[in-house]
């Protein structure tokens, strides 16, 4: 049961998104045209800022995601599974003393067993990392960044001409756009189509509820050798060590601009407040982002805001230059351009 297969039969066609697996790659062909630009949006934590500092994106197991239909193996169906198969796969994986192999039972059971096996052995060796090409979602913002946060934009093209260069380690990845649809539907995991469990992965990688698609999200999947599986999220039991950690890097070219939450400073890290745009900043972690900022990108810094038009809001980002003064004293100049919602 090879992860990767050959075999063009491994195709899975739902409404217009095509779950494919060509050449030892994993493919999604999709109605929707690929993105220049991509945005992710971060708070403010120790682990956001080390990110952008070191120009990486973190590969998420699916037990990080928010939503818990996500990946889910309740999308897997296993009622075709006979037993035969079922025992081949104990035996093949040297599994038989370290779990009981009880076919009847476990198939009354849903297969749950047998499913969480086959789930670990996958997501072991795939990271997730979620993009948009939204960057002024008041959602988002209020979602992923508590307004406090910020958000990278990202050069898609540059991303992607540099992955196995910047991440000798990766075997593959795939990047396409979230199918977004009313109901799920579970996919016949050992269908006739299919050679592998690459295809049932990719589809319930790739599918979510309507409830969603206001994140417009496109993913990007990374495949390598033992990222690890952190199961004490969901169990007492200890995580899965892994041989390397859950990151895919990117060079700091492909960095097109950082825009800051419209609350980014406020009383948790303003010291004091001199003007409105002059403040003195506390000794956090953000000072290393703005540090950051302020040498490698001076000119591509935005604040994020609201606007007013026909006595409507909406949302910007309007471009600023931060200048850094004696003992964390920094100015906000207003350069009158950027985009708006």
């Amino acid at each position: 049961m090879a992860y990767f297969d050959d075999n063009d039969t491994n195709t899975y066609k739902y409404g217009e998104w095509t779950y494919k697996l060509v050449n030892q790659n994993h493919t999604v062909e999709h109605p929707k045209q690929q993105p220049k630009s991509v945005f992710k949006y971060y708070s403010v934590s120790e682990n956001s800022i080390s990110a952008i500092l070191n120009q990486y994106l973190f590969c998420s197991h699916p037990y990080n995601l928010n939503d818990s239909m996500d990946c889910s193996t309740l999308l897997w169906d296993f009622s075709t599974l006979t037993e035969p198969l079922f025992l081949k796969f104990y035996e093949q994986y040297g599994l038989s003393e370290e779990f009981e192999v009880d076919y009847e039972k476990d198939k009354n059971n849903g297969f749950t067993q047998i499913k969480e096996l086959f789930f670990n052995f996958i997501t072991n060796h795939a990271g997730i990392i979620s993009l948009t090409p939204q960057p002024l979602h008041t959602l988002m913002w209020a979602h992923y960044s508590s307004e406090k946060g910020f958000m990278v934009e990202l050069d898609w093209e540059i991303v992607k001409d540099n992955l196995k260069k910047e991440n000798p380690n990766l075997n593959n990845y795939v990047f396409f756009p979230v199918q977004y649809v009313e109901n799920l539907e579970s996919i016949d995991f050992f269908g006739a189509n299919f050679r592998s469990a690459d295809v049932p992965f990719l589809y319930s990688v790739g599918v979510k509820r309507n409830d969603w698609a206001y994140e417009d999200e496109w993913r990007l999947i990374s495949y390598a050798k033992g990222y690890g599986i952190p199961t004490s999220i969901i169990s007492p039991f200890p995580n899965v060590p892994g041989q390397q950690e859950r990151k895919v890097h990117y060079p700091i070219e492909a960095i097109k601009s950082i825009t800051l939450g419209k609350q980014f400073f406020n009383g948790k890290n303003v010291e004091k407040l001199f003007e409105p745009m002059t403040f003195q900043m506390k000794d956090v972690q953000e000072l290393k982002l703005i540090d950051f900022m302020i040498e490698h990108f001076p000119d591509k810094i935005f604040l994020c805001g609201e606007y007013e038009t026909e006595r409507t809001f909406k949302r910007s980002s309007e471009r600023v230059n931060i200048i850094k003064k004696d003992n964390n004293i920094f100015t906000v100049i207003r350069m009158n351009e950027g985009f708006h919602q």
